[in-house]
């Protein structure tokens, strides 16, 4: 068949970005057609359908530098965004497609594209990688207080607290463009779209439940890693591993804290964002042995995780399914992570441990109580690798993917 995966980027960056790629290859080696509508960008992988793609935009350089222009060229594209509609007017008028794989794309491509697939009676399916249907920041978290949030309960709210709380990026104009967004999608009722929506998770499913949205025709498939791509080493080195976005819901303060307390055990970060500089502060004022390694992939990230004792995730908000920890199963480390959101459904008492969000102390706790046992390491490290391979394989997440495919296209009952 003939699958169209849309997402707002087409190079490995992030995880929806990663999943669409991977997904991609898994439909292509079946046999199938994958073929992406994206956004236009030179990091792209080159593919003969850009021709298709929508221009490129830069949120972030036109709210920083705000004219009148630039402000209309926001509010046109997340709300009625031509240029993407004719281009997948010309798209399926070129392609014969079977079925459409949405992804991350509201900001970027928006809800205009729906309305040529759904004239053409083409199956859509949308798996949902945040929250942004029942939450204008996306990710359940106020940037402005640095904590969870998930009071949008109905869309009343989702259009009215933002504007009151200033919660994403702490703006108030960002948060006005959010809660504009918020009051365009219950316009367009989006949970009538697609047939089928795909959770990562359980958390995610049940909380757009809790959220006020319809969640009749949710499927639960997890994220997949393929471990053909990581080699196990369950051996335990010498330092602990954060590897990710460093930002302020990842909850890297209070990692950096508890290490404070944990006399000279070393943590190594790997990665780059808008704390990057504060954190460095908070580890100098500490006089903590962090090392920072900026940011690294493939080959140089696999080897400090393989090398690494174990591996932290300390977010502080409803993370859904993190890639992370199913890169560092499949590399036989066992994982440290906050109590919230999707992360229980991965990290259980077999394959790691998990601690109280915010709380330096309990980080601490569960990093001491742990490293000087390497037997217990390498026992959790062996079986992390066997979870991956069994419970997260490509080969599974693709068999369920098809069946939803089918489904869908024949208009089948869940």
């Amino acid at each position: 068949m003939n699958v169209l995966i849309v997402n707002t980027i087409y190079y490995p960056q992030g995880g929806a970005p990663i999943y669409g790629l991977k997904l991609a290859e898994l439909l292509e080696k079946k046999g199938h057609t994958p073929i992406p509508f994206s956004m236009q960008n030179p990091k792209n992988i080159e593919t003969q359908y850009s021709k298709y793609f929508v221009d490129f935009i830069d949120f972030n350089e036109k709210l920083r530098n705000k004219t009148p222009k630039k402000m209309l060229d926001v509010v046109g594209r997340i709300f009625h965004f031509t240029e993407a509609k004719r281009n997948i007017e010309r798209l399926l008028e070129d392609e014969q497609i079977d079925i459409v794989h949405l992804n991350n794309f509201l900001h970027h491509i928006s809800l205009s594209i729906i309305e040529p697939i759904a004239r053409r009676n083409i199956p859509l399916v949308w798996t949902l990688h945040d929250h942004i249907l029942v939450c204008p920041n996306t990710n359940l978290f106020d940037d402005k207080r640095g904590e969870p949030c998930s009071r949008c309960t109905n869309s009343f709210k989702r259009i009215v607290l933002p504007l009151l709380r200033k919660c994403k990026k702490g703006s108030f104009g960002a948060s006005a463009l959010a809660s504009a967004e918020a009051l365009y999608i219950a316009m367009k009722k989006p949970h009538k779209i697609p047939k089928y929506f795909i959770s990562p998770s359980e958390f995610l499913k049940n909380q757009h439940k809790k959220m006020g949205f319809d969640i009749s025709r949710f499927a639960v498939v997890p994220n997949f890693v393929d471990c053909a791509e990581f080699e196990p080493h369950p051996e335990p080195g010498n330092y602990a591993l954060y590897f990710g976005r460093l930002s302020s819901e990842k909850g890297l303060g209070f990692l950096i804290k508890a290490f404070a307390k944990l006399n000279n055990k070393k943590l190594l970060i790997v990665g780059t964002g808008a704390q990057e500089n504060k954190l460095k502060k908070i580890a100098e004022s500490l006089n903590v042995p962090v090392e920072f390694a900026g940011f690294l992939r493939g080959e140089a990230l696999r080897k400090v995780i393989y090398n690494s004792r174990f591996v932290i995730v300390s977010s502080v908000c409803y993370e859904n399914a993190p890639l992370a920890i199913l890169e560092s199963f499949a590399s036989g480390k066992p994982v440290l992570a906050s109590d919230i959101g999707g992360i229980p459904e991965l990290v259980t008492d077999d394959v790691g441990s998990l601690f109280p969000p915010q709380d330096a102390d309990a980080i601490a706790q569960t990093v001491k109580n742990l490293w000087d046992n390497d037997n217990k390491i390498k026992e959790m490290g062996i079986r992390a690798r066997k979870v991956a391979e069994e419970r997260f394989s490509p080969e599974v997440h693709l068999e369920k993917i098809l069946e939803i495919y089918r489904r869908a296209i024949n208009g089948s009952a869940k």
